[in-house]
Parts: structure tokens; C-alpha cells; sequence
């Protein structure tokens, strides 16, 4: 089973931060994306855009919204 890694990338530096590793389900309610780790539960993210989605390597990153 492929699960996603997901990360959340500064866009001033460029660093990005696990926040999720086993993540089998995503959804979108109320501008937060919801998610689903199959070993840590739910997780909400805030103040994020959707920024890459690589198939290959079960990776997903979100990068944080300007201020």
C-alpha cells in the first residue's frame, strides 16, 4: 500500500517539515485541508496551499501562505 509523506515548506527558505507520514485520506472543508494518517489520526492544516504532488515518491507538499 502507497501512503503519502506529507510536508509543509517554508517559501522564504525552503525548508520543509513532516507533518504527516502514512497519510491515506485528504480532504478540503472551510479553506483546511484534513488529514488522515493511518498510525497518528487526523491532522488539520491552515494557512497552506497546495503546492506538489509527486506520485513517484508517495510525496506531498503544502507550502505556507504569505502573510
Amino acid at each position: 500500500m502507497c501512503l503519502l509523506k506529507v510536508y509543509i515548506e517554508d517559501a522564504k527558505t525552503g525548508d520543509r517539515s513532516l507533518v504527516a507520514g502514512n497519510v491515506a485520506l485528504i480532504s478540503v472543508e472551510n479553506n483546511q485541508f484534513r488529514l488522515l494518517d493511518v498510525e497518528a489520526g487526523e491532522n488539520v492544516l491552515a494557512n497552506v496551499d497546495f503546492f506538489i504532488l509527486d506520485a513517484l515518491n508517495s510525496t506531498l507538499v503544502f507550502r505556507l501562505k504569505a502573510e
